[in-house]
């Protein structure tokens, strides 16, 4: 379900991220030549953004008193960050899991905004549709922890969490 719901986030973010490039990022509206400098910074561009929302995740964490640890499940194509041991307070644990989205988001804008009229705006606009419509399992799991009640602790896991309800 969840691969379904990217896809679909997919399209609204590509729709959100290709405006924003042509208007706020001054892109042209015509045909990008895509060479092997240019198909080698995406593919890089594609992998600091999967990176770097992992990164963001973990700051936060760190923000909150946790530990955090990073790694890859090769199997699912995904890196994640975790914090073994540490139950976080049910809204931090919403900071931790909305973080990546938004403070990505923002940054894409600020930098599409700064490098008007440049095929930068572009990598951006890739980058963040990919952080975007990437973040569906942190809007699952969001939606998930909300359900439960402000005094809950969330202990996050490498791929999943546990949730305890203290009396």
């Amino acid at each position: 379900m969840l691969n379904i719901w990217g896809l679909v986030l997919l399209v609204l973010f590509g729709v959100l991220f290709s405006r924003l490039a042509a208007t706020l990022g001054k892109l042209p509206s015509g045909a990008i030549e895509l060479g092997l400098p240019e198909i080698g910074l995406g593919i890089l561009a594609i992998v600091l953004t999967l990176v770097l929302h992992e990164l963001v995740h973990g700051l936060v964490m760190r923000i909150f008193g946790a530990r955090p640890r990073y790694g890859a499940l090769w199997k699912q194509a995904m890196f994640y960050a975790t914090s073994p041991g540490y139950a976080f307070r049910r809204n931090h644990y919403v900071v931790v899991a909305l973080a990546p989205f938004l403070l990505i988001s923002l940054l894409v804008v600020l930098g599409m905004w700064l490098l008007q009229g440049t095929l930068w705006v572009a990598l951006l606009g890739v980058g963040g549709l990919l952080n975007a419509s990437g973040a569906v399992g942190d809007l699952w799991i969001t939606r998930i922890v909300l359900r439960y009640p402000d005094r809950a602790y969330i202990m996050d896991e490498r791929d999943g969490m546990r949730v305890f309800l203290p009396e």
